[in-house]
């Protein structure tokens, strides 16, 4: 976000804005602590950290304010990628329950900062278990192949499902994975063998931006 355009009031709720700008010593310094918070926000929150310096008591205050204080916000899209931490993620609930219960986190396929990939595990709380500031974009893992697809498949599709061990990845990179028991994960494959998964993976797929 470009704060030298965009004005905190044009994307936060007004009486919020006026509470945090009482902390401050002088509230010509919002701005920046508003780039912050934002920069940094989450599923859930804002976190106003504003330093000694600046604060009306002389002290470290941070303020917590739920998310839902910002007045714009993007609609997730489904299997297209959505900027991170720009779009909330909706709750998939696609994993197989085990003994009837729902499992408590959802996965998706993440790019982060660096243009790499992985398998990013969110909780139903919203909270990433890893990379979440290294995160740029997440999407759905790709719709699955129907099983007789896979059995009766003849040859490499460069850009669809494969069924392994019958095929294998054409290039070291990191694949859409599909796990027996209908799991999906991300796994590179690297020199002949795949770095994860190795003895759990049906069939592997190129990832398409």
């Amino acid at each position: 976000m470009d704060f030298k355009t965009v004005k905190p009031e044009e994307l936060c709720d007004h009486i919020l804005i006026g509470y945090v700008t009482k902390l401050l010593k002088n509230e010509a310094t919002f701005p920046e602590i508003f780039a912050s918070a934002y920069e940094n926000r989450n599923a859930n929150n804002l976190v106003f950290s504003i330093p000694s310096e600046l604060s009306i008591t002389g002290r470290q205050i941070d303020l917590i304010a739920d998310r839902a204080h910002l007045l714009k916000e993007p609609q997730y899209r489904s299997h297209e990628w959505n900027a991170w931490p720009d779009v909330i993620p909706p709750r998939l609930d696609t994993e197989p329950a085990i003994n009837g219960e729902t499992r408590e986190c959802d996965y998706w396929l993440v790019k982060l900062k660096n243009g790499s990939y992985r398998t990013g595990k969110i909780t139903k709380d919203k909270y990433w278990v890893r990379f979440e500031n290294q995160i740029a974009a997440y999407r759905e893992f790709s719709p699955r192949p129907a099983e007789a697809v896979l059995e009766n498949q003849t040859e490499l599709d460069p850009g669809g499902w494969n069924a392994y061990p019958k095929f294998k990845p054409d290039s070291e990179e990191v694949y859409e994975v599909m796990l027996k028991g209908g799991l999906q994960r991300s796994a590179g494959w690297k020199k002949g063998n795949w770095t994860f998964y190795s003895e759990e993976i049906t069939a592997f797929k190129k990832i398409n931006d």
